[in-house]
């Protein structure tokens, strides 16, 4: 087929061809990447037909997220092992953007759901719910008091080991009150968490059973949430439950919804079992 790669094409019709313009092979010219076949002495420059294969490979590698400068140390010393070497790295890259993009989209339908969750549902007012297993990655409650930003920054050190490790975390963060504690009406924290969509294997990794909960939302702030315990924990009293487990809480409505610490809305769960 050599016979039909022998045209010559000025800028303007070798930029039509390519279905690109005449500036982008301006650029790439000066930059060395394609430069055209033949410049005439009046200035015209002409590209060869064989030259649009040329451009359709870089064109294929600039959608596989290489910078022109990479290109153009590929097409310089082009050949079969360097060709497999740069997809395979490509090919790392865009699997770690694919991962990026699912835990972002996880993210924010669990933000959806979440939110109107707290909207559709009653607040103060306890109830019983079966739920499910939930995979959780903690972090113990620094036994020391902490400056606040003593606590930031190991609130931060953890959500940054979320996102290095690419887990599918959720925010805002969430608390566990050890049943030990709450038998002695401490509702002091013991640690911090973040939820999951799968099980990981790290010695921070903590699952919460599955089972049955007596549930609260709260409206406010941690500030006020005794008062959500004391409604609880009259309604475990009277209804004939016992408690067998953790409390967890987690803010429904946060930060993100509202510039009011006062219309947060933190749902209180405490595992329990009929005595």
């Amino acid at each position: 087929m050599s016979q039909y790669y022998q045209t010559y094409y000025t800028t303007g019709e070798f930029a039509k061809l390519c279905h690109t313009t005449k500036e982008t092979l301006f650029h790439y010219d000066e930059i060395g990447l394609l430069k055209p076949k033949m410049i005439k002495d009046n200035g015209y420059r002409y590209y060869l037909s064989i030259q649009y294969f040329e451009f359709d490979l870089i064109k294929v590698l600039q959608e596989a997220n290489m910078s022109l400068k990479e290109i153009k140390a590929f097409m310089i010393q082009r050949n079969n092992q360097n060709f497999v070497n740069i997809l395979r790295e490509k090919s790392q890259e865009l699997e770690n953007e694919k991962k990026r993009i699912d835990n972002m989209q996880y993210r924010i339908q669990q933000a959806i759901q979440m939110t109107e969750y707290g909207m559709e549902m009653q607040h103060m007012v306890p109830f019983i719910e079966e739920c499910e297993a939930e995979h959780l990655l903690t972090i113990a409650v620094p036994n020391k008091e902490l400056t606040d930003r003593e606590m930031m920054d190991y609130v931060s050190e953890h959500l940054e080991y979320c996102h290095s490790h690419h887990l599918t975390e959720e925010l805002p963060l969430g608390t566990i009150i050890y049943q030990s504690q709450l038998l002695q009406k401490n509702y002091q924290e013991n640690r911090y968490y973040v939820r999951l969509n799968q099980a990981f294997d790290d010695p921070r990794y903590w699952l919460k059973p599955q089972g049955m909960y007596a549930t609260i939302l709260h409206e406010g702030f941690y500030d006020t949430i005794d008062e959500s315990f004391h409604i609880l924990f009259d309604y475990i009293e009277k209804e004939g439950y016992q408690i067998i487990g953790d409390a967890y809480e987690y803010e429904i409505h946060s930060y993100f919804t509202s510039l009011d610490q006062d219309q947060y809305l933190i749902s209180l769960s405490i595992q329990v079992d009929k005595k």
